[in-house]
């Protein structure tokens, strides 16, 4: 594959990425981290780096517009600031310690139970809005809130 093709695909799959994670709330890693290296065939290590790179601009980016929308709130993203760059600290620290089949299977792990409990919340909502008897469109309105 010519640089260029590889430069142009991995653009593509950075806009979609970017475009899930601020839908999602997940993050662009979610989707480029996979990407990188099923794909790509990048070592993990190496995908994992440049995904948080990445994430630093979808984030900031997401994060204005919510901001801006009042659908945030500071004060709970701001305490969690300190938790998460203690654990992104610790986290960099065991990477480097750690083989790349492990991280790879953590990562695996974290993506089935990520997509476990979409599901779950899923039919959660839709059993509640069956059982009170309302339209399907309950569904959409209860997720909004």
């Amino acid at each position: 594959m010519a640089v260029w093709e590889f430069t142009v695909l991995v653009w593509i799959g950075s806009a979609i990425a970017g475009l899930l994670g601020s839908l999602t709330g997940l993050g662009g890693g979610v989707v480029l981290v996979p990407l990188l290296t099923l794909f790509f065939k990048v070592d993990i290590r190496y995908a994992i780096g440049a995904s948080l790179v990445s994430v630093i601009a979808t984030s900031s980016g997401a994060a204005a517009a919510y901001v801006k929308e009042g659908i945030s709130n500071i004060r709970i993203g701001m305490f969690l600031e300190i938790a998460t760059t203690l654990g992104a600290v610790l986290g960099a620290f065991l990477a480097a310690k750690v083989s790349t089949s492990a991280i790879a299977t953590i990562f695996g792990a974290v993506l089935l139970y990520s997509a476990y409990l979409s599901a779950r919340v899923r039919v959660r909502l839709a059993s509640l809005c069956s059982v009170r008897g309302r339209s399907p469109g309950c569904l959409a309105s209860a997720q909004a809130r």
